[in-house]
């Protein structure tokens, strides 16, 4: 009977590791092959490993897929940056061309004031992409403080004048400060953002107002966002010319979103209904 009884045991020793190597074998297949673990037997151990692994494959898958968006938003970013550097050099070089073998006074100095835009164009275009790499930085921290934004608000428009009389804005601001807490050139460049991308799209309507919650709106009318997701709007180097023909980098937008987060902002409202193109935000108010 005990003889039986050891014989029994044995053969259930045996078929138990079996029936291991066995599933061994086939997790080792399995991790070779980078496809997703799955057990047979039934053991608590095992099956905890085998979670673990699985766990650590799709970190590792995951990880392995930004790298592999981030370099094709790398190589994007050049080849944006690259289109929008090249357009005003070439410029600039055809009118110099030009300029050498002009000998009419007035000629020559049309073609200077030109030259001059292109060049002024281009120092934009570098301020722009040397902020862009600031932003984006997790170490760039802003230093914020108590501000009167309705303040700031008043000055963009003054700076904005002569570009905002040919539309005929409407615009509404506070009769006393609005305190936020904020950062005095982060807002400036918010609002000059927004105020510059309405003025750029604006067919004939722009709409400006700060309110006393600390929420600014600007309207404009614009027929060029029909079947747009206007969503993609404050993603980086996105423009609705894709030939990016118009001098629009596409950044305005985003280095606005990313200038609200370092500062606890954030975007309130975007709509567009009736050809109207509705952007509002919001700051920190500082009580």
């Amino acid at each position: 009977m005990i003889y039986l009884l050891l014989v029994l045991l044995n053969i259930i020793l045996m078929f138990s590791l079996f029936s291991w190597k066995r599933q061994i074998c086939e997790i080792t297949k399995q991790i070779s092959e980078n496809r997703k673990l799955r057990i047979s037997l039934s053991n608590k151990h095992i099956e905890k490993l085998a979670g673990i692994i699985n766990e650590n494959n799709d970190l590792e898958r995951r990880a392995k897929l930004q790298i592999l968006q981030e370099k094709e938003q790398l190589k994007q970013s050049i080849a944006n940056i690259s289109h929008d550097l090249r357009t005003p050099l070439t410029s600039i070089q055809g009118y110099l061309v030009l300029l050498k073998s002009c000998q009419n006074k007035e000629e020559q100095e049309h073609y200077f004031s030109i030259i001059q835009a292109k060049a002024d164009y281009l120092t934009e275009l570098l301020q722009i992409f040397y902020d862009l790499s600031l932003i984006d930085s997790e170490d760039y921290i802003l230093e914020v403080e108590k501000l009167d934004i309705n303040r700031i608000v008043t000055d963009c428009l003054i700076d904005k004048y002569s570009e905002l009389k040919k539309l005929t804005p409407t615009v509404k601001t506070e009769n006393a400060p609005v305190w936020i807490t904020g950062n005095t050139v982060a807002c400036k460049r918010i609002i000059e953002n927004l105020i510059t991308n309405a003025i750029r799209y604006s067919n004939d309507y722009v709409e400006i107002v700060i309110d006393a919650n600390g929420i600014f709106t600007v309207k404009n009318t614009t027929s060029e966002l029909k079947n747009i997701d206007i969503n993609m709007l404050f993603q980086k180097f996105y423009t609705v010319d894709a030939s990016r023909s118009n001098g629009n980098t596409g950044l305005g937008l985003y280095i606005v979103k990313e200038l609200l987060n370092k500062i606890d902002g954030g975007i309130e409202e975007i709509s567009y209904k009736n050809n109207i193109l509705t952007i509002s935000i919001y700051f920190n108010l500082c009580y």
